[in-house]
């Protein structure tokens, strides 16, 4: 280090030099580098999707989802595989290891697809590159004259493809409008009386429907291609698609049906503020790309769709877009920044007097940044709101404090000496260089363990690590070659220290307060044991949770219906609940997905409805709710005008995340496994009683998966068998006629629309209706379907759950007014004690709560490892044990008490937030002590004895130590006091560091100089 310093004042204009490179590569990486709100916290995993339309879910998943489970098995790096299984759907996801390239888990993924023993004509669909957070942009389609169905029609065949093929855009998935089709209503009546079944029809309309390549040939020197055009074209071409001859007469598809347009049986339903059928589009962002470069092409793209390719009357109106919560997020960070930088400089000026010491030692604070942005650009990372928000200025300048205060003091001690300005620089630095070296050192191994942190926690900390790390090293590399520098030409005249009559006040005090305590060490060291232990007996009243939740500034509203609800009846209560959420002045936007989308990407069900309400910046909030609690709780006692109907209050992102990591829409969940699904509703509903009486559990909701009404049609073999029927003939009338088969497709331009041939509605919208339809027998009888088949209503399965090839039942809910870890312990313990299970059966307590679990798993390994890498290094700085071990003690007997009194004054639960503000108090806090034994030990060196260096370094150094410890907090402050989008989760970190470095400070300057006199020998080996 000595050599570094004096290399650095022997070549100063070297150093300038590489400082405005620094800085010039620095603002490069800055404009380069990308930012987003929050990290992807969502594992890899891989969505199979796969239709088989007018299947019952239990069919579906007997035929379709075991098979694709158990193909999917034993895939390399698979952690967790879940599925549902509902009508006409199945949905598998396959989770895969952090770590883990999502390129090679969709290959491996592909490479099983063909082994699938599926039914003929089903295969799985592999839905886009893209994590559950990736939803970045919605829109929606407006026009003043168009239908929905005209609007769905441009929004799947020019939108969509437009958005889809911007680079870094995965998908383009629509929402609502009608599907237009083309349709043949076929009339049973004239069916047999001319002797036709539904699946002639199909057929005929099929082979009518192509066009021929006959070759080529030449005449008078001219190519010629030979084309036969037989393609369906209108309405008129398929009504004129010849059936049969009857007396001569050809039997025309129109003779025997209504040909029309229409639309898809629907599944969904978009709403849009005051409009209840619209068609929205959601765009997400493929994995691994860089949200705000995606977004700006995306919203080029918009502009270019609005301006030159779509009708004059249609438009692209987006109303969420991820760049504004970039924005929102990234103007809150800007802003305490810019306080905790001021902070830090007042502080500066504050103890040292002196205008040009505390801009040298504020230097430091741009050019580390700088540093950081290089190396993280040099990394092909990005930044967000925790990464760069969580950065202490206070932090990174307390070397620079070190430095420049030992310097300060040195030129001004020497003033009038016959000694050159480099050589007391020179000197000055030597006596600090090694201690700040390893009190920097120590800093970074506090947050390395940040690395072994997996899941959500490590993707979410992991970025705040880096950039931590690098700004340190880059604060470091600035304070031992440039302030020396900046100091030989600023300060070249030498210095005078004015008298600063608030410290000295301050350490007059402090001396007194020195000399009673050395006089009563041991009593000294018992008082701060004392305060720790009074201070842990709060840990219980301050509760656990696994991370505070991500303010999005927006809200996402979930309604859970009855579960047998008709599509048209839940379409008359949706606008109602968009009326009631529009009605508050704090409210932007409100739209509503209603069902799920054609694509099948959102696999739910008609009783489900989700609206997502975009709110004003709380700034401008100026009705009777100022916070986003008392807003949901308003909303909630207005919507309690709907009986039986379930709200929960979430957000966007969050709701995407929170449902891939449960496998439910919800962020807890406590899943009973077992094969039976009558038995694991019971067994659910006991749970979901229970529940209901724990403290704290809100919005529980058991999700039913059966007590959906069918009609079953059974089929009598012996009847059949009597007219020479088989079950295929009773199959196809009961899929093609019934339900809809899609014959073919008619071709306009670019554009394919479904043929789809069904019977006209009033002869298949009741039992009674399809009991007399009549099949038509190898000898021309006509047969009521009744006669053949045992007609009747009975209950199935709404929908099946299934992880790890066991199906499930699972039990919603959410915590309020209480910590997660207390309530869902509270839970726990009660549903062990109340709820029985079968044998078979078994009871498992997902979403945050696991995670909780597995973080404070990872915490119990951290926290030992970083103590001990930190005691390593102490032991390499002094090559003995006692001082390591005085340091360590003296730690942990002061730091923590501020952050365990400032959780529990501010009701904030311990979180992975809070833990990791923890490891980093830790390493802030042997700074000092470092700085402190350090000058204890160069005292004695230069012959000092051991009583009065003691308490010479405790005076000497009170100012540096001051210093480092307030800089380093107040760099903090605006952050732990700050509220509204993007302050929740950096929130607990900085407010554990700013409470703790404070209580360090109080206790650390009387505890350390009386633990060093109780260890300290007069033979010790003493290094600096």
């Amino acid at each position: 280090m000595n050599r570094l310093v004096a290399a650095s004042l022997g070549q100063r204009l070297l150093v300038l030099l590489l400082v405005l490179l620094l800085g010039g590569a620095g603002l490069h990486s800055l404009r380069r580098l990308p930012v987003d709100a929050y990290p992807d916290l969502s594992p890899p995993g891989v969505e199979l999707v796969t239709q088989w339309p007018g299947h019952a879910a239990e069919e579906v998943e007997r035929l379709i989802t075991v098979p694709v489970e158990r193909g999917m098995t034993g895939i390399p790096r698979a952690t967790v595989t879940r599925s549902i299984s509902l009508y006409g759907l199945s949905v598998v996801n396959i989770t895969f290891a952090d770590g883990t390239d999502n390129h090679v888990a969709r290959q491996a993924v592909f490479n099983r697809l063909g082994d699938l023993g599926l039914p003929d004509g089903v295969a799985p669909s592999v839905s886009p590159l893209s994590s559950p957070s990736g939803l970045i942009y919605r829109y929606v389609l407006q026009s003043p004259d168009r239908s929905p169905t005209e609007l769905k029609t441009i929004e799947d065949w020019t939108v969509e493809p437009a958005f889809r093929a911007v680079p870094g855009v995965a998908d383009d998935s629509g929402f609502g409008g009608g599907t237009l089709q083309y349709q043949v209503q076929l009339d049973p009546t004239r069916l047999a009386a001319l002797g036709l079944n539904a699946s002639q029809v199909e057929s005929a309309l099929a082979a009518n429907n192509g066009n021929a390549g006959g070759g080529f040939y030449s005449q008078g020197g001219q190519f010629y291609y030979v084309r036969g055009e037989g393609r369906i074209k209108t309405l008129e071409d398929i009504g004129n698609v010849v059936l049969a001859q009857h007396n001569g007469t050809p039997v025309l598809v129109k003779d025997v049906a209504t040909v029309t347009t229409g639309i898809a049986p629907r599944l969904g339903e978009f709403g849009y503020q005051d409009q209840d059928d619209a068609v929205e589009g959601v765009i997400f962002l493929r994995t691994g790309e860089k949200t705000q470069d995606v977004l700006k092409r995306v919203e080029a793209k918009t502009r270019e769709l609005n301006d030159h390719v779509l009708p004059k009357d249609v438009k692209i109106v987006p109303f969420y877009d991820r760049s504004d919560l970039i924005s929102r997020t990234t103007d809150v960070v800007r802003d305490n920044l810019v306080r905790g930088m001021l902070l830090v400089v007042v502080v500066l000026v504050f103890f040292l007097y002196d205008l040009r010491a505390g801009l040298i030692v504020a230097t430091t604070i741009p050019l580390a940044l700088l540093f950081a942005f290089v190396c993280l650009d040099l990394q092909g990372a990005s930044a967000n709101l925790l990464s760069i928000g969580a950065i202490d200025f206070g932090i990174l300048v307390d070397a620079a404090v070190v430095m420049v205060e030992n310097i300060y003091r040195q030129l001004a001690d020497r003033k009038g000496e016959d000694v050159g300005v480099m050589e007391v620089i020179r000197a000055a630095a030597a006596e600090v260089d090694r201690p700040l070296f390893y009190a920097v050192a120590v800093i970074v191994v506090s947050f390395a363990p940040i690395y072994v942190l997996s899941g959500p926690s490590g993707t979410l900390f992991k970025p705040m690590a880096d950039t931590m790390i690098f700004a340190l090293v880059g604060s470091l590399i600035v304070t031992l070659t440039l302030l020396p520098v900046l100091c030989s030409w600023f300060m070249r005249k030498g210095v005078r220290e004015r008298r600063n009559r608030a410290f000295e006040a301050i350490r007059s005090v402090y001396v007194k307060g020195l000399d009673f305590c050395l006089a009563r060490a041991r009593g000294t060291v018992l008082a701060s044991v004392v305060v720790l232990g009074a201070s842990l007996l709060l840990i219980p009243r301050i509760g656990a949770e696994f991370m505070p939740h991500l303010d999005e500034g927006a809200l996402w509203v979930r309604a859970t219906m009855p579960y047998t609800i008709s599509f048209d009846e839940a379409a008359k209560i949706t606008p109602q609940i968009r009326a009631i959420l529009r009605s508050f002045p704090e409210v932007t936007t409100v739209t509503n997905e209603l069902g799920r989308p054609d694509d099948g990407t959102d696999p739910t069900g008609f009783f489900n409805a989700e609206f997502y309400v975009g709110l004003k910046p709380y700034a401008q909030w100026r009705g009777s709710y100022r916070t986003k609690p008392a807003l949901i709780e308003a909303m909630n006692r207005k919507l309690a005008q709907f009986p039986g109907i379930i709200f929960n209050y979430t957000q966007p992102a969050e709701d995407a995340v929170d449902e891939a990591e449960t496998g439910l829409k919800s962020a807890l969940a406590v899943k009973v496994f077992g094969p039976d699904l009558a038995t694991l509703q019971s067994k659910g509903q006991a749970i979901k009683h229970v529940l209901e009486k724990v403290r704290g559990i809100r919005d529980v909701t058991l999700v039913k998966e059966l007590g959906q009404p069918s009609l079953s049609i059974d089929i009598h073999r012996a009847a059949i068998a009597r007219y020479g029927l088989n079950v295929s003939d009773i199959n196809d009338l009961i899929q093609t006629a019934i339900g809809g088969d899609v014959a073919t497709q008619v071709v306009q331009g670019e554009k394919e629309f479904d043929l789809v041939v069904r019977l006209q509605k009033r002869y298949r919208d009741n039992p009674e209706s399809i009991g007399n339809l009549l099949v038509a027998t190898p000898d021309g009888k006509q047969i009521p379907l009744k006669l053949l088949a045992d007609i009747h209503i009975v209950d199935g399965a709404s929908f099946i759950y299934r992880q790890d090839n066991s199906r499930y039942v699972g039990v919603q809910f959410s915590v309020q007014g209480r910590d997660l870890a207390g309530a869902v312990g509270d839970a726990i313990a009660q549903v062990d004690k109340q709820v029985k299970l079968p044998q078979g059966y078994r009871v498992d307590w997902g979403g945050e709560y696991s995670e909780y679990m597995a973080s404070s798993a990872q915490l119990r390994i951290i926290v030992p490892l970083t103590v001990g890498l930190i005691f390593l290094l102490l032991f390499t700085l002094y090559s003995n044990f006692k001082f390591p071990f005085i340091t360590v003690l003296g730690v942990a007997l002061s730091a923590p008490v501020g952050g365990i009194v400032a959780l529990w004054l501010t009701g904030t639960p311990f979180s992975v937030s809070s833990g990791i503000g923890f490891l980093a108090l830790f390493g802030v806090s042997v700074q000092t002590a470092v700085v402190y034994i350090s000058y204890v030990n160069e005292l004695r060196l230069g012959g000092m004895a051991l009583a009065p260096a003691i308490r010479e370094a405790a005076i000497l150094r009170l100012r540096p130590i001051m210093m480092t410890a307030l800089v380093a907090a107040l760099g903090l402050l605006p952050a732990a006091l700050a509220t509204g989008v993007g302050t929740d989760t950096q929130r607990p970190f900085a407010l554990v560091i700013v409470s703790g470095l404070f209580t360090r400070l109080l206790i650390s300057v009387f505890l350390m100089p009386a633990l060093y006199a109780l260890v300290a020998r007069p033979d010790d080996r003493l290094e600096v």
